[in-house]
């Protein structure tokens, strides 16, 4: 192992605190600390603190022989859960650096040597989160279905985040092999013990906010080696995944990544209605998910695994709506919701016999966003007709706005937005609530009701936008598609708060700012730039151009 460079300097005494959480495992465990004591780290580099959550086989007893060339302590607590059990470990530690590994885990003599590796390449010791790889046991083919389903799902996630497909963030965290700065993980506030599922997370999601910068590394593996055999277990902690994603959902409301409804939209048009089965009749959707678990198992047994994975993926998805429905609440709210929303239609079908401000309001930022819309159609697009465009819609209800509500998907986003605007303005927040979800599963994008968007905004394609509730938005901005105006902390003061476009600021495809930023009027933010920082008036923010190179030749076969 190399010393630290110059510009990251981890200094004498102890690198890392391996934190593992464990239960029941003892030989797992054991198999473990085997394979940390072959780490090429040197061992004063480093410690390892495993947390005995209350195991019945009382894993410290067991393991007290156990000799190894690091220091290592296991330490036994009443059941509490894996968070409270790393937490412990944490507090416990003594290194800069906390490694998180499963207690089912198996890692290469290397692991914890590219670990080190990766933070020093971040060149940052208080801010990196290093994500490792998870790749599943050689033995795959000998494990349950539905560990087998885990197995894929976590491969296809490593395989886009090893080639850039899409970046790490907080939602993406797991206690499999994770490891942070400890100082940064008692700034962002530890585990919460509240979770006794998605901790890790929900810890993920604060560490974004505490203003983490998230790296992948694909050399620093570990091998799961799960002994789950329970399929009713399995079905179970679905269940509960549903539950704690709605709980996260409410507790971390700007992050509309950790919201359970962001898969609806994305989901196969075939299995869509019975996820949402889950939602509206848990009891019905419980015996569908197990008429479907045995038609899975049948088609496994025959050799027809393909589609005994795509009926998982349909069993979990049922699943985990139902433990959403159980933690959003019954019927009842439901229906108080949907009731709000008749509500506030019928007020928008009175229009002035009904809350007369806020219908105006409502009218006039409808009129203004067509016309802006039209203005930037004639400047921009050479197949909209130059002329009349805007005097067309100087009548209310005129024929060239019903004309583009119908045809521009991106207005109808717009005129959906304003509506919840109007929800709000006029006291029905649940309404509001409503129609925000009606947003995300009608144009895949979450867009919160307090997001404050001036009269006058432009939605090119109108899907995949993510726009906090702190984020405002001045007159003639145009958003294009998968743009996410997200909450979140200054890089410096670690002041938090989410991003204003003063007017006319321009934002390209797939760009994410975020953070208490000012971007200034008139500034164009282009396509896949990831902004956390002010920018004055008439600015070009640009992404890095990609590097493009001639691929190798084709050898000759034969």
């Amino acid at each position: 192992m190399t010393s630290p460079s110059s510009h990251v300097d981890l200094g004498a005494g102890l690198w890392l605190s391996v934190v593992i959480a464990t239960y029941d495992r003892q030989e797992l465990l054991r198999r473990l600390l085997r394979d940390l004591d072959a780490q090429t780290l040197e061992p004063s580099r480093f410690e390892v603190i495993a947390v005995d959550d209350g195991s019945k086989d009382d894993t410290r007893a067991a393991l007290a022989g156990v000799e190894t060339r690091y220091a290592h302590r296991i330490e036994r607590q009443d059941n509490a859960g894996a968070a409270a059990a790393r937490q412990r470990g944490v507090d416990l530690a003594r290194g800069k650096i906390v490694v998180f590994l499963d207690d089912d885990m198996q890692v290469r003599p290397d692991f914890l040597a590219k670990h080190v590796a990766r933070h020093l390449e971040i060149g940052d010791a208080t801010d990196s989160v290093v994500l490792g790889r998870l790749r599943p046991d050689a033995k795959l083919a000998d494990m349950p279905l539905f560990e087998r389903y885990y197995a894929r799902v976590m491969a296809s996630q490593g395989d886009e985040l090893a080639s850039g497909a899409r970046p790490v963030r907080g939602h993406n965290i797991y206690t499999g092999n994770v490891s942070m700065p400890r100082e940064l993980f008692v700034r962002a506030g530890g585990f919460d013990p509240a979770f006794r599922a998605l901790e890790d997370e929900e810890l993920g999601v604060r560490l974004e906010k505490a203003g983490a910068r998230f790296a992948f590394a694909n050399e620093a593996e570990s091998v799961h080696g799960s002994d789950w055999t329970s399929m009713k277990k399995w079905m179970d902690r679905a269940f509960r995944d549903g539950v704690y994603q709605a709980k996260l959902a409410r507790k971390h409301p700007d992050m509309p990544e950790s919201s359970p409804w962001r898969f609806l939209p994305v989901a196969n048009p075939l299995k869509r209605p019975f996820m949402t089965l889950g939602l509206a009749s848990p009891t019905a959707a419980s015996v569908v998910a197990g008429a479907a678990i045995r038609t899975a198992s049948v088609f496994d047994k025959v050799g027809l695994e393909p589609v005994a994975l795509a009926g998982m993926t349909f069993v979990y998805g049922i699943q985990y709506y139902r433990g959403v429905r159980k933690e959003v609440g019954g019927y009842d709210v439901v229906r108080r919701e949907y009731r709000e929303f008749e509500r506030g239609v019928s007020l928008l079908r009175r229009g002035e016999r009904g809350d007369a401000g806020a219908f105006r309001a409502f009218r006039e930022a409808v009129r203004e966003d067509h016309r802006v819309l039209r203005f930037y159609g004639e400047k921009y697009d050479d197949r909209v007709e130059s002329g009349g465009g805007v005097d067309a819609f100087a009548a209310p209800g005129g024929a060239a706005l019903a004309s583009d509500a119908v045809k521009k998907i991106g207005f109808q986003l717009m005129i959906a937005y304003r509506v919840m605007r109007f929800f709000r303005a006029s006291g029905l927040e649940l309404g509001a609530q409503f129609m925000s979800r009606t947003i995300r599963h009608a144009f895949a994008s979450d867009v919160h009701w307090d997001a404050d968007l001036e009269p006058g905004i432009m939605i090119v394609h109108g899907f995949g936008l993510a726009i906090s509730y702190a984020a405002r938005a001045r007159h003639g901005c145009i958003l294009f598609q998968n743009v996410t105006l997200g909450y979140g902390p200054d890089p410096v003061t670690k002041q938090a708060g989410a991003p204003l476009l003063d007017k006319s600021v321009h934002v390209g495809i797939g760009a994410t700012l975020y953070g208490p930023i000012v971007v200034g009027e008139g500034t164009k933010i282009m396509a896949g730039c990831v902004l956390s920082q002010s920018v004055p008036p008439r600015s070009i923010v640009e992404a890095p151009v990609p590097h493009v190179g001639a691929r190798a030749p084709v050898r000759p076969r034969g």
